[in-house]
């Protein structure tokens, strides 16, 4: 397939985003969860852009100049123009920069799935550019399935240096990683509050890991 689907950290990652219309403000709004930081080329400033820029979440260019490249970003173009944003991927290419191109999948090096749950529990759907619209539609057919996941591996995070450091040998920390995994009864109770009824819960699938009664569990 030549596809490999990763997980890339963003956060203070510079991104050279071209075009800020319909398409280009949904990848905006992402790249800006992610924390990235963003130029954003775009000749029509509005309210909405110019606020963005005032607080400092993103710079603003009203027109591209080839040396906004050199900061080796990340390349998003969401333009109208064909002409234009087949140059300005082929110029950004041809500084090995990867490229992600609207609407044109056979002109991408990379795609920006569709996402479900909370960090740091994700789930990612693709087409690889075909059908975005399945995409969207899957994933919100996955999100009923999977609501309170990311309350859920936070939790399981916590608890992982204990089962690490506990001293039993491989086998039996798999054993227990997975009894947690498994255990339908902790979204629930997460979802409920019962820090009382949880933390039995988890002492019961954990054992014989201890959990300290100092330990940060639900921090």
């Amino acid at each position: 397939m030549g596809w490999l689907s990763v997980n890339i950290d963003f956060s203070n990652r510079e991104v050279l985003l071209v075009g800020a219309g319909q398409v280009g403000r949904r990848k905006l709004a992402d790249l800006l969860a992610a924390g990235a930081r963003v130029r954003v080329i775009e000749p029509k400033v509005d309210p909405f852009l110019a606020k963005l820029q005032a607080s400092g979440e993103i710079l603003l260019e009203n027109e591209f100049k080839e040396s906004f490249l050199d900061a080796r970003p990340w390349v998003f173009l969401a333009l109208d123009d064909n002409a234009e944003a087949q140059r300005l991927g082929a110029l950004a290419r041809g500084r090995g920069l990867l490229v992600n191109r609207a609407d044109r999948p056979e002109d991408c090096d990379f795609f920006m799935p569709a996402l479900v749950g909370e960090a740091p529990f994700r789930l990612t759907v693709s087409t690889l550019g075909h059908a975005p619209a399945l995409s969207a539609r899957v994933a919100k057919e996955l999100r009923t399935g999977y609501r309170g996941y990311g309350d859920l591996a936070r939790l399981l995070g916590r608890v992982r240096p204990l089962i690490l450091n506990s001293g039993l040998d491989p086998k039996k920390r798999r054993l227990i990683f997975k009894v947690l995994a498994e255990d339908k009864s902790l979204p629930e109770l997460l979802s409920l509050g019962d820090k009382a009824l949880l933390l039995a819960a988890l002492k019961k699938d954990l054992e014989p890991v201890e959990i300290p009664p100092d330990y940060p569990l639900f921090e």
